[in-house]
Parts: C-alpha cells; sequence; structure tokens
C-alpha cells in the first residue's frame, strides 16, 4: 500500500442473505452467499500544515473560515489504492477532510479547536464583561450579522461546519410522537430518527451528568446552546449599557436588545389543551404502550372534534375535500415549557418597554442630560498607556453613585487589598511549592534514570563476575589438561583432587555478615584441595667450563653442561667441525682442478685411424673431490654422533622440564581453586550490588510515584497557580475597580479642587512578567493615601434647613397633587439665596415631607417623593454674572437619571427612614445631590385612603451643607434675587381657596347675583415684602372638580394696574370675577382657588 497515510481498517459488518441461511441445514455453503464490508477510516489529520499556514497568513479569522474549511477536501483514497469489483467484499472509505463526524479519529480534536475553544473564550470574555471581544468569538461560530449571499438562510449564519451542514431539526413534539409511533407504521426516515432519539436518551440514561454525551447525538443541543450563550451576551452587554443610563449608552443598548428580539422572533404562544381526557393509571397506560420515554399516545375520538359539520361528498368531484369528524391522537403527558427559553422574549420586552417609556432599568421614569458628562482626556491616556481598557475606564465614570459613604468605601476597599495581599502570598507560596515540587519530582526523575544507568552497570558487573569465574572454569580445565598430559607422560596416575569436573553450589547461597565465615571455610575446602608433585632429579654437571674453553665459543659466564651436552659439545663438534672444512677444502681444490683441459690426439691419416682422449684435469678433480667426500662421511659420523649425545642429554632436559610442568600446572590449579573462590565472592558482592540498586530504584519508584499521586503534588499547585493567577488577577480588577469608585465618591463626597485635582488610585499596579506580585502592597499605599486625604479634606461645612411650601413657591404644583394625585416642582437656586446669599457648593444632607391635610388617625399618607434632578454650583467665581449661563455652564455639575425616592407614612416631616442617624454607613436619601432640583410627588391614584382636596400645603425640608463663597458671590447672588423678585417668570405667588380662606364673602357670592369681590390685605403675603413694591402679575382661577382642575386666567391689564396701585396706596387690593359654571359656579360645594402671582419692585 502506498505510504501517503496509515487507515485502519475495521470489519464492520457481515450480512447473510435469508437463502444462504435456509441452506445451512443441508450444507449448501458458497462465497456468494455472504458479503463483507471493510470501512476505512484516516486515523490522520491530513491538514495540520495548510491550517498552521493559515493561522500564520491570515490569524485566527483566516484559520476560523467556513470558505477556507470547506475547501479542504480531496478524495485521495481512489486515486490512491485500487479497490477490487467483487460481490462478496464492499469497501467504504472517507476522503481527506476537516472531520467532524462522531466516530472520526480526529474529529474531537477538529471539534474542540474550531468549536469548544472559540465558545469558551467567548463565555469567558462575557462573563468578565468585554462584550464586544466575545461578539467577536461568537462570530467564529454563530454570526447573524453576515451579509455572506452564497450561502443560503440559515446557513449563512452558521460558520462552523458541522453547523452549517446540520440541515433541518425536528421540533421536540415531532420527535415525541414518532417515538410513540409503532414500528410497523413508520417510514424509513422516521426509523432512522427513532434510532437517534433512542441512542440520545440512552445516553442521558448512562450518562446523566455528561451533557455532552447527549449532545453529540443530536447536534441541534450544541446550536441551541450557542445561541442561547449569544442572547446572553448580547442581553448582558445591553443591560451594562442600560445601567450607565446615558442618551449614548441607552441609544446603543436599544440596538442590542432590538437585535436580540430579531433573533428570537415572534414570540410562542401557548396552545389550547388538545382534548380532554379521563385520568388513566400506569395499568392502562403500559397495557397501551409506553415508548422509550414512558409517555404514550391516546386517542381524543369525539372528544376533540375538528369539524361538527355533515360530511358531504359532490359527485362532480369524489377527490374533494370533505368535512372530518373529531379523530386525534395526542401524547398523554405534555411538553413541558423551556421556561428559559421563554425568559429571553420577557427580558427583552421588558428592556425595550422601559427605553421606550423613558425609564431607567429598575423602571423609574426620569429625564436624561442630552450630552454625557465630559470626559477627562488625561485619565484616559493614563489608562491605555497601562493597557486598561479604555471603555471600561469610561463605564466606570457613568456607574451610578454607591449608596454608601466614601469612608466606608475606602475602607472597604482597603480590606479588599488586604485580602489581595494575602491572595498575592498565597499565589507566590503556591510557585515556590510548585517549583519545588517540580524540582522533587525532578530530582526523583533523575535519581531514577541515574539508578537505572546504575542497575545496567552493576547487572553488567555482576554477569562479569559470572563470566569471569566461567572462564576461571575454562582456564581450569586447560591447566588440568596440561596436567593430565605431564602425568600421562611422566606415566603417573591421576590425582583425585582434580576432578574434571568442578560443581558450582554456590547460586543458591547468600552471603552475608552472619554466614561469612562458615561458607568460607566451606568454599576453602571445596576448591582449595592440595595436588600431588613431581621430585626433579639431581642434575651432574661437566664441570665449570668456560664457552671459551670448549668448542672456541666466545663469551663471558658459565653454562652449566651436562656430561652428553659436554661429549656433544666438546668431542665430537670440534671433529664434525675439522673435518668439515678439510672436505670443504678439497671440494675447493676439486674445482680448481677442473679448468685444467683434457688434450686429444687425433691417429687419422688420409682420413683413416682414431682419437685418444687424455683426461688429465678430469681425473685430477675427481680424485680431489674423492678425498673432500671421504672427509664429509667422517665429519657427518662425528655430527651424528654429537647428535646422539645431544638426544640424549635432550631427553634428560625434557625429563626435567615435564616434571616442572606437571608442578607448575598442579600450583596453576590450586591457584584457579583460590581465583574461583575469589570471583564466586566477587559475584556475591556483585549480584548484592545489582540488587541493592534494584532495591534503590523501586525505592525511588515508589517516592516519585508517592510525590505524583499526592494530593499536594506538582499539579495541585500547578493547578493552584493558574487559578490563583485567575483569581489573583480577577480580584486586582475588582479591587482596584473598588478603590476608584471610592476615589469617585471621595471625590464626589468632598468636592475639594485640590482632591479632584489628584489621581490616588493609578493604572500600573500590574506587572505581568512578575505575575502582578507586590500591585497590592502598591495599591494599598495609595489607599491609605487616599485615605490620609480623605480626613485632611474632610473640613465641616455650614448646615442649614430650608423648609419649601409648595403653597408659596410652586401653588399649581400643590392644586395638581389635589386632584390628580401628583405633581412634579422645581426648586430654584433663588430660593436658597433668601436665607443665605453668597453661598454655593449646597448639598443636600436629607429631605422630609410635610403634607397637612385631614385624614383619620391610622391613616397612612404614602407620598412617594422623587428627586429627577438636581444641580450644584461648584465654584464661588461668577464669572461676570451670577445666574447659570446655558447647560454647559462649567460653574454647575448636574445629576441627571439618577432618580433616588422615598415614601413616607406620616406625612410630619416624614423622611422615610426608620433610622435617620446614618449611622450604618450608607447615604441618607439625595445626600450629595444639589439643592437646585426637581421633585416629582405621588399620592396613590386609584384607591385614596383620604381626601386629597383637604391637602393645605405639602412642605419639603431640606437639610443641606453650604460653604461660603466670599463677598464677591454674595453681592452677585443679592443683585441676582433683585433681578429674580422683579421677573414675572420667578413665580412669586400667593394660593387663596375662595370658599376656605374668604367664606363670607363666598357665601355671599353663592347667596347673590353679584359677581364675587374680596379685599385682600397686604399681610398676606410674606414678611420679606415688607420693605419691597409688590406689583400684581396676574390671577389664575382653578376648579377643583374630582381629579380635574379647571384653568383661567382672569383679570386685564388694567385690573392688574389698579390692583398694584391700590396695594401700593392702601396695603390692600380688591378681587373680582364673574360667575361662570365651568369656572367660577354659585354653587355651596364648589371648590375654586386663587393664585395671585406677583413680583418685587
Amino acid at each position: 500500500m502506498p505510504a501517503n497515510g496509515p487507515f485502519l481498517g475495521q470489519f464492520r459488518d457481515a450480512v447473510i442473505r435469508n437463502d444462504f441461511i435456509q441452506c445451512l441445514g443441508g450444507s449448501c455453503l458458497t462465497t456468494t452467499d455472504i458479503k463483507f464490508t471493510y470501512s476505512f477510516e484516516n486515523f490522520f489529520h491530513p491538514y495540520v500544515g495548510e491550517l498552521v499556514e493559515q493561522l500564520n497568513r491570515k490569524s485566527l479569522a483566516g484559520l476560523l473560515d467556513p470558505d477556507f474549511l470547506q475547501a479542504l477536501t480531496d478524495d485521495f483514497f481512489e486515486k490512491s489504492y485500487q479497490e477490487r469489483v467483487s460481490d462478496v467484499v464492499g469497501i467504504t472509505s472517507r476522503p481527506k477532510e476537516i472531520d467532524l463526524s462522531e466516530a472520526g479519529p480526529y474529529s474531537c480534536y477538529n471539534w474542540e479547536l474550531l468549536f469548544h475553544v472559540p465558545l469558551t473564550i467567548a463565555v469567558h470574555l462575557s462573563k468578565n464583561r468585554r462584550f464586544a471581544e466575545a461578539r467577536r468569538w461568537f462570530h467564529y461560530i454563530f454570526d447573524p450579522t453576515s451579509t455572506d449571499t452564497s450561502q443560503p438562510v440559515p446557513q449563512r449564519f452558521w460558520k462552523f461546519l458541522a453547523f452549517r451542514n446540520a440541515g433541518h431539526s425536528n421540533p421536540i413534539d415531532v420527535r415525541l410522537q414518532v417515538l410513540s409511533k409503532p414500528l410497523e407504521e413508520c417510514t424509513a426516515d422516521e426509523l432512522q430518527l427513532k434510532q437517534s432519539i433512542i441512542t440520545g436518551y440512552e445516553a442521558i440514561k448512562n450518562h446523566p451528568f455528561a451533557p455532552h454525551m447527549v449532545a453529540r447525538t443530536r447536534i441541534v443541543a450544541y446550536q441551541y446552546n450557542v445561541v442561547m450563550k449569544y442572547l446572553d451576551n448580547l442581553i448582558a452587554w445591553g443591560d451594562d449599557l442600560f445601567a450607565q443610563d446615558t442618551v449614548e449608552s441607552i441609544l446603543e443598548a436599544t440596538q442590542l436588545y432590538v437585535l436580540a428580539a430579531n433573533l428570537l422572533g415572534r414570540k410562542p404562544q401557548p396552545l389550547p389543551r388538545s382534548g380532554v381526557d379521563r385520568p388513566t393509571t400506569y395499568f392502562e397506560l403500559r397495557n397501551k404502550g409506553l415508548d422509550e420515554l414512558s409517555n404514550a399516545l391516546i386517542d381524543l375520538e369525539n372528544k376533540f372534534p375538528l369539524s361538527l359539520g355533515s360530511p358531504t361528498v359532490q359527485d362532480d368531484n369524489p377527490d374533494a375535500a370533505q368535512a372530518l369528524f373529531g379523530i386525534g391522537r395526542t401524547l398523554y403527558f405534555c411538553i413541558p415549557r423551556n421556561e428559559k427559553m421563554l425568559g429571553y422574549w420577557d427580558t427583552v420586552a421588558d428592556r425595550l418597554f422601559k427605553i421606550r417609556n423613558c425609564m431607567n432599568i429598575q423602571g423609574v421614569v426620569r429625564q436624561l442630560a442630552l450630552f454625557d458628562p465630559p470626559l477627562d482626556p488625561g485619565l484616559l491616556v493614563k489608562a491605555a498607556a497601562a493597557g486598561i481598557d479604555i471603555g471600561a475606564v469610561v463605564n466606570g465614570l457613568n456607574e451610578p453613585v454607591s449608596p454608601v459613604r466614601a469612608l466606608q468605601m475606602i475602607a472597604q476597599a482597603r480590606d479588599l487589598c488586604a485580602e489581595l495581599r494575602n491572595l498575592g502570598g498565597a499565589l507566590l507560596s503556591a510557585i515556590e511549592k510548585g517549583d519545588a515540587e517540580a524540582l522533587a519530582q525532578l530530582r526523583s526523575r533523575h535519581e531514577i534514570q541515574i539508578q537505572q544507568m546504575q542497575q545496567e552497570v552493576r547487572f553488567l558487573q555482576w554477569a562479569n563476575t559470572q563470566e569471569s569465574t566461567k572462564s576461571l572454569l575454562v582456564n581450569r580445565k586447560s591447566a588440568l589438561e596440561r596436567l593430565h598430559y605431564y602425568q600421562r607422560l611422566l606415566g603417573s596416575p591421576a590425582d583425585p583432587n582434580a576432578p574434571d569436573q568442578l560443581e558450582l553450589n554456590f547460586g543458591g547461597l547468600d552471603l552475608t555478615e552472619e554466614n561469612f565465615a562458615e561458607a568460607y571455610h566451606a568454599l576453602v575446602g571445596q576448591y582449595d584441595k592440595p595436588l600431588t608433585l613431581q621430585q626433579l632429579p639431581n642434575l651432574a654437571l661437566a664441570g665449570d667450563t668456560a664457552p671459551t674453553v670448549v668448542s672456541g665459543y666466545s663469551g663471558n659466564g658459565h653454562v652449566f653442561l651436562s656430561h652428553n651436552e659436554d661429549v656433544e659439545l666438546n668431542v665430537h663438534l670440534p671433529i664434525a667441525r675439522d673435518t668439515t672444512l678439510l672436505s670443504a677444502a678439497a671440494h675447493s681444490v676439486a674445482s680448481t682442478l677442473t679448468p685444467i683441459p683434457d688434450p686429444k690426439v687425433n691417429l687419422h691419416f688420409w682420413g683413416l685411424g682414431g682419437t685418444i682422449d687424455l683426461k688429465v684435469g678430469t681425473v685430477l678433480s675427481t680424485v680431489a673431490r674423492l678425498a673432500g667426500d671421504i672427509l664429509g662421511i667422517t665429519a657427518g659420523w662425528e655430527q651424528n654422533q654429537a647428535a646422539m649425545a645431544s638426544r640424549y642429554a635432550s631427553y634428560e632436559r625434557r625429563a626435567d622440564e615435564w616434571m616442572l610442568q606437571h608442578n607448575l600446572a598442579a600450583h596453576e590449579l590450586m591457584q584457579i581453586g583460590r581465583q574461583i573462590l575469589t570471583s564466586l565472592i566477587a559475584e556475591q558482592i556483585a549480584r548484592h550490588d545489582y540488587l541493592t540498586v534494584k532495591q534503590q530504584i523501586v525505592c525511588a519508584q515508589e517516592i516519585d510515584q508517592t510525590l505524583r499521586d499526592k494530593f499536594s503534588n506538582a499539579d495541585l499547585y500547578s493547578w493552584m497557580q493558574g487559578e490563583l493567577s485567575r483569581l489573583y488577577y480577577e480580584y486586582y480588577r475588582f479591587t482596584c475597580d473598588t478603590a476608584r469608585r471610592a476615589e469617585q465618591l471621595m471625590k464626589r463626597e468632598l468636592f475639594r479642587p485640590e482632591v479632584t485635582a489628584t489621581d490616588y488610585i493609578k493604572f500600573n499596579y500590574w506587572d505581568g512578567g512578575r505575575k502582578g506580585l507586590l500591585c497590592a502592597e502598591a495599591l494599598y499605599l495609595d489607599i491609605k493615601r487616599m485615605e490620609t486625604a480623605y480626613h485632611d479634606n474632610n473640613k465641616r461645612e455650614y448646615e442649614l434647613i430650608r423648609h419649601v411650601s409648595l403653597r408659596q413657591l410652586a401653588p399649581a404644583a400643590l392644586i395638581s397633587l389635589k386632584t390628580t394625585g401628583s405633581c412634579e416642582v422645581t426648586i430654584p437656586e433663588w430660593v436658597f439665596d433668601l436665607d443665605a446669599p453668597g453661598h454655593y457648593m449646597r448639598r443636600i444632607r436629607s429631605v422630609g415631607l410635610s403634607i397637612p391635610c385631614v385624614n383619620g388617625p391610622y391613616t397612612s399618607l404614602n407620598c412617594t417623593l422623587t428627586l429627577t434632578k438636581s444641580s450644584i454650583r461648584t465654584v464661588p467665581s461668577t464669572d461676570g454674572d451670577y445666574p447659570r449661563q446655558g447647560s454647559n455652564d462649567s460653574r454647575f455639575v448636574d445629576y441627571y437619571g439618577a432618580a433616588q425616592s422615598i415614601v413616607t407614612s406620616n406625612g410630619q416631616n416624614d423622611r422615610g427612614l426608620f433610622d435617620t442617624s446614618g449611622s450604618d454607613g450608607r447615604l441618607l436619601p439625595f445626600e450629595g445631590a444639589g439643592v437646585e432640583s426637581r421633585w416629582t410627588l405621588q399620592l396613590p391614584s386609584d384607591y385614596r385612603q383620604f381626601d386629597y382636596a383637604t391637602i393645605s400645603d405639602a412642605v419639603l425640608h431640606i437639610q443641606y451643607t453650604a460653604r461660603d463663597g466670599g463677598q464677591p458671590l454674595r453681592d452677585a447672588a443679592s443683585a441676582n434675587l433683585d433681578d429674580v423678585v422683579a421677573d414675572s417668570a420667578s413665580g412669586l405667588a400667593l394660593l387663596f381657596s375662595l370658599k376656605r380662606d374668604f367664606p363670607s364673602e363666598w357665601s355671599a357670592f353663592v347667596n347673590s347675583a353679584n359677581d364675587f369681590k374680596v379685599a385682600i390685605p397686604r399681610t398676606h403675603f410674606p414678611y420679606l415684602t415688607a420693605s419691597k413694591d409688590i406689583t400684581i402679575a396676574g390671577f389664575e382661577l382653578f376648579l377643583l372638580v374630582g381629579t380635574d382642575a379647571a384653568h383661567q386666567s382672569v383679570g386685564s391689564a388694567a385690573e392688574l394696574n389698579t390692583a398694584s396701585e391700590s396695594l401700593k396706596d392702601n396695603d390692600v387690593f380688591t378681587f373680582s370675577a364673574e360667575a361662570d359654571d365651568q369656572k367660577l359656579p354659585r354653587v355651596a360645594t364648589a371648590d375654586p382657588w386663587l393664585i395671585v402671582r406677583y413680583t418685587l419692585g
């Protein structure tokens, strides 16, 4: 097979035809009656290189691009392998692709890489309020904003291939009905669906706490999970923006809520019950047939009529639809509601309703500022330099005011920082212990490795000693063979102490310190036995003859010759030498005589006769050679005599040598015995060393396993490092956020320029390279500096109380309260300038409400007082003009949206609290808001517990603090007061009840036909008008009828001037009005009210 990829061949199934089964009894077996199917799975990942390359080239978005992943496919099996076409064997294979199947070898890896990892990161980011980043990760899986028209809906929204190619999923009710349907009535698709449902339910029963086991059988569960997580991110993101309660953030939140609503679609409507059936027992249901989910289908018959009309038949069209009488089937047990899914519709609808009805996220109606509060660019620069998300900083500035005081928040930040220090210490300890455990495990592994190497060395040493013993046995055989050899040469019998085979009975003996002496003596008696030695005879020498004396040998010393060696050397060999020289001389002479010519004499005459050859040279050389040969024979004889003497001497020497070698072999055998004894002891030493190292390895492995298996192992500390690092960073962020909230609260509470200009909490405490260690210490120092700055700048201010009467300030609002039960009143700054001009930084400490009225002794007066807007003059400068110059005047700070409310119980300076001391550390209601404010009063409108018409006034008791702005501000405030009271829009007014304040005049008007006329003296005006000229600016007449108040402006300009002149000259003026059935009826029970608006000159 080609080497382009391994395969896992599985014998999947063998399909046997019925005819084969039927002929088993008749022994008719053919190969064509059975079919084998082989399925080849790719047991490798074919596109690792392409994925890495795509990640490097196009980053994460390119890696998770579905078009790129879809294009990674290749039908290589058919190209690389030749399939045998046969009716017996069937082959199935898979192409090279990004495998996302249920049982693929690398399917789990692809699911983890392409689905689970992005989803986990997205959910983690969403939980940490990094919603935009979470949405980016969600869009790698599910992108409802996709505009890719190359894919149909809804495939274009799924970026994960398994979801894009999943197809349509059947609803749960269809699945349950298919499950309850009999097998014989099911189609092939229904049978497949039924088997899938049963497999999933079996997974639930076998693995009830493993949701992924179930989800793998029904991929739509993962799709639901992704969409629900996506909705959670959208809603949490929208809630985070909605809670900031600014126009821009609410508009952005609206878009998110609308997107969530579009994803959800129309909310499912609850359906009525399909019919009614009598209660059924379990026995009856079981007899009807329960499905795998213990549910059953029941027949409704005529209890659920689909049509009550009579069936009709049309002759011209027998196939036309006819009325169907009621025959239906339904599940006995209903499908439970998915409360989590339905909760999404409710949540999104709730948020959109509140936004569209000008409510905040708590459902309180309020008015928002047109623009967000200005941002500090320097703060944003510092945050960006420290790597802090700018959006998080901006969101922190727009967070609602904390309900506790700054000092308590500082204390909380300090406590959190102390806990952060402890957590940092725990992290450092975990790092140290983790490093120590890792070092201990590393040391243990290295010791095991070294000991395993030593074990090999000790084993080889043991084997070496065993081989040494065997080598000694071989050497003993060699020495024993020599001993036997020389014993045979010497004719000696075999020694019984030198056996041919030596038994080594030492294998099972374990030498110890206790038994060594006994074992040693036994070994000595066995391997160190004495052997019989040969006695060498005495050697008879020829005397101390020097070599210079004998045979002409030159040299020093003695040769210690035996008798035969002396005869050879000094008798026969000298004669042989001399005769050899004479023989050589004779042969030389013969060679000299050979050149002498041999003359020839020819005796021919006239061609006839003979030849005479004279052998002169030949004869002479022959004679000389004969003499040399005779001398050579003599020399050879002498040589033989010398050889015989030498041979006999050598035999003597040989016998001595044999006896010597016999004795040497015997001694060698005895020495080898001792060496064997030593080798056996060394073998025991090596064996003990080997067993010792082996046991050391076992002990070291037990130690290493204990280091790994113990609870406080390196894995625990590694896990602790990861978890503590995550918790440490989250706790650090939480502590920093709390400290910054405390800083903002301190700056808001103190409102000191020197405090506002100082940044106490920085952005650079965390050092990622050092895992953030010591960040708590630096943060703790800054918190202590902030706490010290708080105490240094928490200076006492003026404490004042102002009673604001609606009857004097806003009489129209009082009339609205009396009629409708609610009103809105604005308290301008000049009201407080009447008490103490030149003050600034007027901030509310607490507010009480009094509503004088007629109610029963145990009747509660529950009025909701809500602050909807407030402003504070923060600087004493006037910038040339005292009044506020537009909404962007930097001298003022506005608070919108943060609606605060109290509910009164008795209506007598009621502050809506049980404990008004504020000792619990929480801010009192409305504390810190500006006294220049707008308020809403709300009484119950549906069920009134007393007659609201009896309300005579509503008084706000405002306790506030202020700072002295100096004489310039005081002069500017006084000048502004003169302008305000002279303006008709100032709101100066008197409120009179014509019926109660002027009973005589009212009675005369009712009982006569005259107009209503009353004289109003100057004494009805406040005392502050005593030294001022009063100008009547207008009359307003209100007729209270139930919950309505008919309004009419009366009095012409001439009448107003006349009244002003009369008041100036006579300290009294006259008000008159004609009778009017709609505005001023002559009815004793009517309740008309008069508002007299005036200005001061």
